[in-house]
């Protein structure tokens, strides 16, 4: 007698399941079955499609289907700087004569978080690590989008006015003001939608920040648990302005004030002498590496003596794109022009894309593959594309010939979130036109009119 298929929410049909667990497990004309937002079973289609009734389902007929991506450090607001700071300045909180992040309001805040997000669902970015002023319109962006983020606020005592003319001005307004909002954040926010959204504090750097600022967000931290998101050793000013303070390189200072541990996510660690990379190392913090945004600024990060040391990678776009399968390739160029030599794979910074950004989140056991009961966050790319072509093993034409543009459906959390490259829980094109109305009036304000 035949059993009667079991219900279950979607069954998602793929040409490809590239599953990246431990196995590499890969499979032609596979399936994913997702029930109560997890995945319930994996394996040949027509044999899941024999024992599942799903109530959606997603053919998948020349598509690849694969874990969701991980992306570890962003500040989506910042997209109002896109195709202007590349050329002026490097870090905008440090740049005179462009929008700033103390002139945005509220509103201003989720119409550009909304653009950034959505740009990262479309190149498929399924988990997000957001941090800004206004963190609250960070996340309701993503919570809007659909996508699984992790949210903190921009915490600093530095005054940013006076940051821009190279002044450390450090008021405690200032500072008291962005510890409330980050804890704000935290009771409004964090574990929203069954833990889809979760909340973290973010001390925005060791110089923008005092000691004591930084002695206290170690405190709240602790109590609080999670990640503790910050940039370190981004800028020579930053080195420099930490060791006029305190006599002491920025790891050694995190590391005095107890923060320099394997719950840190630090973005990009390019200033840094050996003794700092073996101590960031020792202590296991996870790298933040942002390729893209470190070369537009003519450096090159020392991912790989990090990574020796014994610190963590994973990868991160922070602002400049949404396209973190382009963000793998710069990873693997630039490390080959550091170390002369072929030091990097697809399979590795697949990883790093993936299942190691996860990890560091803490969300190894939820995200950053295709197994069972894990969440189901996955995207499908279109194989019929030229980019994808030929596809041999699978990896190394997704990681160095395909990009964000490739991906054709997106699901977080068993829920269908883009789909054909449009976004099914909001309007696209209002999201576009927002933002670019906003963009327009704070490049106005900072003398510079737009073209539209």
């Amino acid at each position: 007698m035949m059993l009667e298929p079991t219900p279950c929410d979607l069954l998602v049909m793929g040409d490809l399941i590239l599953t990246l667990d431990a196995q590499d497990s890969v499979m032609s004309n596979g399936a994913v079955a997702v029930a109560d937002r997890r995945i319930v079973d994996i394996g040949p289609a027509d044999e899941l499609h024999a024992r599942w009734a799903p109530a959606e389902m997603i053919d998948g007929k020349d598509r690849i289907v694969m874990p969701g991506l991980v992306n570890v450090h962003n500040h989506t607001p910042l997209m109002v700087t896109r195709g202007m700071i590349e050329d002026i300045g490097f870090a905008p909180m440090y740049t005179p004569s462009i929008p700033q992040g103390h002139w945005l309001t509220e509103d201003d805040a989720f119409a550009l978080s909304s653009l950034g997000m959505y740009e990262l669902l479309r190149a498929g970015c399924t988990t997000v690590v957001d941090y800004y002023r206004y963190p609250g319109a960070c996340a309701r962006a993503a919570a809007d989008l659909g996508l699984r983020a992790v949210i903190a606020g921009r915490v600093h005592d530095a005054e940013p006015a006076a940051l821009t003319t190279g002044r450390y001005e450090y008021s405690r307004a200032v500072g008291e003001e962005s510890l409330r909002e980050n804890a704000e954040l935290i009771e409004r926010w964090n574990g929203h939608d069954g833990g889809r959204i979760r909340c973290d504090w973010a001390p925005h750097a060791p110089d923008t920040c005092s000691d004591d600022l930084l002695r206290e967000v170690s405190r709240l931290a602790e109590r609080h648990g999670g990640n503790i998101h910050t940039h370190l050793c981004q800028l020579p000013l930053e080195v420099e302005t930490v060791a006029a303070r305190s006599g002491l390189t920025p790891p050694q200072l995190l590391d005095k004030l107890g923060l320099l541990n394997e719950r840190l996510i630090a973005a990009h660690c390019i200033h840094m002498e050996p003794a700092d990379i073996e101590l960031c190392g020792r202590a296991g913090i996870t790298v933040a590496h942002a390729p893209i945004g470190n070369a537009k600024g003519g450096r090159i990060a020392p991912i790989m003596e990090l990574r020796e040391a014994g610190a963590r990678i994973a990868l991160c776009t922070d602002t400049s794109s949404g396209d973190l399968i382009e963000t793998m390739r710069w990873a693997i160029a630039m490390q080959r022009i550091n170390r002369q030599g072929s030091v990097l794979d697809a399979r590795t910074v697949l990883d790093w894309g993936t299942r190691e950004g996860a990890r560091a989140l803490g969300l190894g056991e939820v995200v950053g593959s295709l197994e069972i009961g894990k969440r189901a966050d996955m995207i499908l790319l279109d194989n019929r594309s030229p980019s994808l072509v030929p596809m041999v093993d699978g990896y190394g034409v997704l990681v160095h010939s395909a990009s964000g543009h490739d991906v054709d459906t997106v699901v977080i959390d068993g829920r269908v979130v883009l789909a054909n490259g449009h976004p099914t829980l909001v309007d696209g094109d209002a999201i576009v036109a927002r933002a670019q109305a906003v963009a327009s009036s704070l490049w106005q304000r900072a003398g510079r009119r737009t073209v539209q």
